[in-house]
């Protein structure tokens, strides 16, 4: 999990799932027969920008993520010898120029699978770069460049349908694609890479003896798949939930229904409501 699809994201998306189980939806977002209401984002150019610095951010992290430069001599066996490269948290060689490029794949593969799944809806596209990144950050040190891309689009998929499923099934209320972006992604990322980095070294440590397959644990589906059913329910949902109902319980997790209805955009969304009827009246 080398750029933490699991250890920051899966967990930090079923933290929410859990926190959300006990909030309940906003007021208005289910009809009185349980059909969901699409509440869009009031501004969608904050929206892009708020994403776009987010995806800035995110590099900064993945370089984080990694040891700029590092003696492996040693490490590899060659006593003597000076060996200096960039390595990833486990001290397993990359590079900058390599991790950047599966980094800028991964955005795009997220971007291109968000507007096609949602049919070009500027809130899903943006979230599904994010997405994109997420599902690939577990293996991004070893996968190709086109690896990332295919594996972002297909983990931004996922996460579409299951933020949808999960609220026409559930009642679940995920006002920002949280859990989606974040949970449901990096759960589906964790188990990606189980499949398709099957028998890699998880570390570089005791490389000298690494090709004989008994001095290194290998990544396989299994484990990676118990792993991501650790970090997002046992780390993260269950905590939240717990966590939520305390609260619940001392009335300081939601506000007020009558802050909550102050709060809401009346007049901005009853003017969006007269620009759509002049479009269909002066269209028809």
């Amino acid at each position: 999990d080398a750029y933490a699809s699991g250890v920051i994201h899966a967990i930090a998306g079923g933290f929410a799932l859990g926190v959300l189980m006990v909030l309940g939806p906003r007021i208005g977002k289910f009809s009185s027969s349980g059909e969901p209401r699409n509440i869009g984002p009031r501004n969608p150019w904050l929206v892009c920008i708020g994403l776009f610095l987010i995806y800035t951010g995110f590099w900064g992290f993945y370089a984080a993520c990694n040891i700029p430069i590092f003696d492996l001599g040693p490490e590899y066996g060659m006593e003597g010898v000076t060996f200096f490269t960039a390595t990833n948290i486990y001290v397993t060689p990359t590079t900058l120029s390599g991790i950047t490029m599966t980094f800028l794949l991964s955005l795009s593969g997220g971007l291109l699978s968000g507007y096609w799944v949602s049919k070009g809806d500027p809130f899903w596209t943006y979230s599904g770069g994010l997405a994109g990144i997420i599902t690939a950050s577990a293996g991004n040190d070893l996968y190709h460049p086109l690896q990332s891309l295919i594996i972002a689009g297909i983990g931004t998929y996922i996460a579409y349908k299951m933020h949808y499923w999960v609220e026409r099934k559930f009642k679940i209320d995920d006002a920002v694609g949280a859990v989606a972006v974040h949970g449901y992604a990096g759960f589906a990322g964790l188990v990606i890479c189980g499949f398709v980095l099957n028998g890699y070294p998880s570390s570089g440590y005791g490389v000298g003896e690494m090709w004989d397959g008994a001095s290194y644990a290998a990544i396989n589906p299994l484990g990676m798949f118990i792993g991501a059913l650790i970090m997002f329910f046992v780390l993260g949902m269950i905590p939240g939930f717990i966590i939520a109902k305390v609260l619940n319980g001392m009335g300081k997790l939601r506000i007020p229904k009558e802050v909550e209805l102050a709060g809401l955009d009346y007049e901005i969304m009853e003017e969006a409501k007269e620009d759509e009827r002049s479009v269909a009246s002066s269209s028809s």
